[in-house]
Formats: C-alpha cells, structure tokens, sequence
C-alpha cells in the first residue's frame, strides 16, 4: 500500500494542472495523479474546454509559468467575437461585437489533447506521480476521531483516505492519502458519494464537433465586401472564439493549433429543444435552418467527432472539506461555455484547494474558517456566473442589448475577480478575507440587478442590427482601462481599494443601463419594465446631466458635463433607438417611479 499526502482523483486539465501547481507551491508535499487513460492522446482531444479567457489564461501561464510553452504550442486567442442580428442573412449585415486587435492581457485557444500530452510530461517533471491508466473504482473517505488532532492522527497511520485502483489484467492497488481530490470530471465521484450535488436552474444544452483545417470566419463573407474585410487589419479575426449569435442559442467557432477547428451548437432548451440538434445529421439540418451561411460552407466536411451534453450546468452544496478532501474542475461545479468561465473555475478552485492542502498541512489554527470561507467563495462565484447566464440565451439574437450586456459582463468580470485572481487575494488569512467577501456579496448583489434589467430590456426592446462594428472593449474607453489595469501587480489593501472604486463604477453603470432601456422600451412598456425588474426599489443614482442630456439640442457641449461611466458608454456602445418624440429620459424615470405594478419573475 503505497502512501501520498495528496492524491488527486483523474488526470485531466484540472487534476494535472494542480498536481503541477502543488508540487511548486511544496516541493516537499507528495502527490499522485490516477488516470485511466494512456499517452498518447489525439491532437483534438474531445474536450470542451479549448477557449480560455484572462483568469484561466493568467492561471496557466504565470501561476504555472507556461508562458513559452502557450506561445510556441498553442494558439494566441483574440479575444471573444460576436455577430448578432439577421441569422438567415448575410454575415456582414449582422453587427459585430470583438477586439479590434489582439487584448493586451492574453489568453490562449488550447488543444486538450496537446495540452494534456504536454502536462503530464510537465507533471512527472515536478516530481508527481502518474498512474496513467488506472481507474478509481473506490474512494473511502477517512472520518474525523472526536477528541484526536489530525496531526497526531496523521503520525500514528490513522485517518487517511484510502483510494482503489485497478489497472489492465485485473491488477489492484490502494492508495492511502492524507488527501483526496476529486478531478474525475462529471463522473463526480465524491460528489455523488456524498450526494452534493444541485440543480443550478440553468436549463441549456449543447452539442459539438471538429472539422479538418482552418475555418477562417472571413471565409463566409465574400471579398466583395471589402469594407468588412478591411476592419481586420492583421486578418486574424479567425483566432478569436467566435459567436454566431441568435434568439435562444449561439454557435461557437474555434480554431486549434494542431490545424482542427471546434465547432458547438449551445442552446437554451426553451428556445431549442435539445431534440433538434442532438444528432450529426440534425444538428446539420439544425444548422442549415439557423445559420444557413455557415452551413453552406461546411456542409461537405467529414465531421472528425460529435459529442452532446444534456442540461450541462450544476452546482454543489459543498466543494471543501475540514475532512481533507476536494473537488475541483468538472468533478465539483459546471456553469456555462458562453465566456468560455471553464478555465477560470479551474484556475480558482485549483488555488483554493492548494491554500487549504497548506494551510491543514502546517496546523494553522483557522483552517476550519479557511474551508468555510473557500467553499462559499467558490460557490458564491458559480452562483454569480451562473446568473449573469441563467435565462439570457433570447438576449444573443437582441441587437440592441447584446452590446450593452458584453459591457457590463466585462466591466463585472474585470471589476473583481479578476483584481482578486491576479493578485493572489486567496492567499490571505480568514479575518482579511473577509472584508473581500463582503465585496464580492456586494458585486453579486449588483450583478442580479443589471441580469435582471438586460433580460427585460431584451425581452420588450430587442433593436435592429445595422452590420456595424463595435469595438468592445475600445481603445481608450474606461472598460479598456479596466482590461490593461490587470497587468498592474498590487498587494491585497491596495487591491482592495481598486476594487471598491469599481464597485462605485459599477452602480454607475447599471443606473446608465436601467436609463438605457427605458428610453428603448419607451412609455408604452414603463410598467412592464418595473414588473419585470422592480429596479424602482434599487436605490439607484441618476445623475441630474445624464437624465437632461438627451433632450438637449446642445449634446455636445453637455457632453463634457456627463459622469465618466455615461460618457465612456455612450462612446462605447450604440446610442437607443428613438425618433425624439417621446418623454424625456426623466420623464420617463418619473412614470416608473409612479407605477405600482407587481413583480413578475423573469
């Protein structure tokens, strides 16, 4: 029977990038990785998880140090790209949402089965041990002894899991550890030990494939229209992840370093019944009614693969353990592939369990607070991911919101946490911890009112498309300042202070959304908007300018007068739609503050 401090339960992107992280934080610390499968995996490995945004990226290459590696073996992402608007016509005549140029702060489009490869040689490297095809067909977790410390318990043999493993030709083994961390995916092991986990009321679904060769988004418009080639200076729009977006679903196009491109059809089932798109050949068919362009142009490839999840998303009642056990990636909590959050959850859960691993390890006194303050964090932050996508799909195929959403989503995403991912927040006691975690209520809190306000808006007020670009974020904006700000290297005080300058720019920029739509959806829909919202009740500032602003003649003059949030987004995002008519922006705040309408759920 062979002993390790830490052994971890599946050796996928999130088993075999903590094993990594351990082994760096404690070379002393002994760790093993249980694995079923066996190198070499294929190029385009059949994985979700290819596209990684700024928490992910930042996780794998500086918390990780695979800087060279990402550069030389895998492809430079440009950001995330959108078209939203007439689905069945042209791809010009749709608006388009992305980076003008590559994000200062990178990420990366991984192929899984690269990466992997590369890990596991990275992670015996480090010292880990990789039991690579063996499967745990066991895991029996040690219960605490009333009265005896874990250290004592520890040094007399007692109180350590014991995890079961078999190989080929019927071999079997125990593995004894004084941790276990379950990566194993969706097979959740102790989750479903333990009965953890819970619905996350985020009914969508999705369905995905790969093609041989570069599929280049510019090659479904026609050189004829040059002024939409020409916005892509460098020509590398195709190394973003791009969304073709409609009513209730949005496509995915990504391309991998190994010359495959991904392709995913991601749909909410109200919208889309799973039914209609869970077969290669219907999911064809789907595709030739929904996006007829891209269809036409990868109707005669031979797909490499195809694979279906079914209401993907939950969450868990727990992810941490004062029993010395984890689960992290997949095996803990699942949210949403739209902002491609895979890698982040990763990334943070990784950090967490690795403090906790730590922490236990050393004897600290507040290690009991440590997993209580962990697990709510990290269930706090799926809670706010999963809302910002929870009943939103019908606001991919809104014009006239998408924008605004994409704005708020990034200032949301940028604002918190990723200040607290960069600089290494979740490495500070409990009692500092917490005054970060009364932030991140504050910012969740926020969070369900600007969802709550985008879903109404999209719902009543959808707008037209006009084929135009959108630079998001644009150069300089404050939400670019946001992005470039990630780069700066700060204490935990000092982050703390930047985070609650954000928060007040964040209330800023939910009052300039709530504006937004009320001038949208105009008199006739005021009380559906309160209905829907009740955003009457949010104690909201409405700057006396902003609300003049548009009813003046003199725009530009005033314009100079606006808060910095109103001025940023009105050069940011596309001005509402009206003939001028109608009641003033205040006016229009006056008939909702008079409504008394019941709220309706969303």
């Amino acid at each position: 029977m062979k002993r390790y401090d830490v052994v971890i339960c599946g050796g996928g992107l999130a088993g075999l990038t903590l094993a990594r992280h351990l082994r760096r934080e404690m070379p002393a610390v002994s760790v093993a990785v249980v694995e079923p499968t066996k190198r070499p995996l294929p190029d385009a490995c059949h994985k979700v998880g290819e596209s990684s945004v700024e928490i992910g990226a930042h996780f794998f290459e500086h918390v990780l140090d695979l800087n060279a590696y990402l550069h030389e073996r895998q492809l430079v992402k440009n950001g995330l790209r959108y078209f939203t608007g007439d689905t069945r016509g042209p791809l010009a005549a749709r608006r388009e949402i992305g980076p003008s140029e590559h994000p200062v702060v990178p990420s990366f489009q991984l192929d899984r089965g690269r990466f992997e490869n590369d890990l596991r040689e990275f992670v015996e490297q480090d010292g880990a041990a990789l039991y690579e095809g063996w499967h745990v067909y066991g895991v029996e977790l040690a219960a605490r002894q009333e009265g005896v410390q874990p250290e004592d318990a520890l040094l007399d043999g007692g109180m350590r899991h014991q995890v079961m493993i078999s190989a080929d030709g019927g071999r079997r083994e125990v593995l004894e550890a004084r941790w276990v961390i379950d990566a194993s995916g969706r097979r959740r092991i102790i989750q479903k030990k333990l009965g953890l986990t819970r619905d996350s009321d985020h009914p969508h679904s999705a369905a995905w494939f790969r093609v041989t060769g570069k599929l280049d988004v510019a090659s479904l418009v026609p050189e004829s229209e040059r002024a939409w080639h020409a916005r892509d200076v460098d020509h590398n729009r195709w190394l973003s992840t791009c969304h073709l977006c409609g009513v209730g679903y949005w496509v995915w196009l990504i391309p991998l370093s190994t010359g495959y491109h991904s392709l995913g059809i991601v749909a909410g089932e109200e919208h889309h019944p799973f039914e209609t798109y869970a077969r290669p050949e219907r999911a064809m068919k789907w595709l030739e009614e929904h996006e007829p362009v891209l269809f036409e142009k990868i109707k005669d490839l031979p797909l490499d693969d195809f694979k279906v999840l079914r209401r993907y998303a939950y969450t868990s009642e727990q992810v941490f353990s004062q029993d010395r056990w984890a689960c992290v990636g997949e095996a803990g909590v699942f949210v949403d592939p739209l902002y491609s959050p895979g890698s982040d959850l990763i990334a943070i859960a990784n950090v967490l369990a690795t403090e906790l691993v730590r922490s236990e390890m050393r004897g600290d006194a507040d290690f009991a607070q440590r997993v209580t303050d962990s697990n709510d964090f990290m269930l706090g932050f799926t809670e706010v991911t999963t809302t910002t996508f929870r009943r939103h799909s019908h606001i991919n195929g809104s014009p006239g919101v998408l924008p605004a959403k994409l704005y708020w989503d990034n200032f949301h995403y940028w604002s918190f946490i990723c200040q607290y991912f960069f600089n290494r927040v979740y490495r500070v006691s409990p009692a500092d911890h917490r005054k970060f975690r009364e932030l991140h209520r504050q910012f969740a809190a926020l969070n369900v009112k600007a969802q709550s306000m985008l879903k109404a808006w999209a719902h009543l007020a959808p707008g037209r498309a006009k084929g135009d670009f959108l630079p998001l974020p644009q150069f300089p904006s404050l939400l670019a300042d946001l992005h470039l700000d990630l780069q700066n290297r700060r204490t935990p005080d000092e982050t703390y202070e930047v985070m609650k300058k954000n928060l007040e720019g964040a209330k800023e920029v939910v009052a300039e959304l709530t504006l937004r739509a009320l001038k949208a959806v105009g008199p006739e829909q005021v009380r559906e908007l309160v209905a829907r919202t009740g955003f009457v009740d949010w104690d909201l500032v409405f700057d006396d300018a902003r609300l003049d602003y548009d009813a003046s003649s003199e725009r530009a003059s005033l314009r100079k007068s606006l808060p910095r949030i109103a001025r940023d987004m009105l050069r940011c995002l596309p001005e509402v739609e009206n003939d001028g008519s109608g009641p003033t922006m205040r006016e229009l705040l006056a008939m909702a503050r008079g409504v008394d309408a019941p709220r309706v759920a969303v």
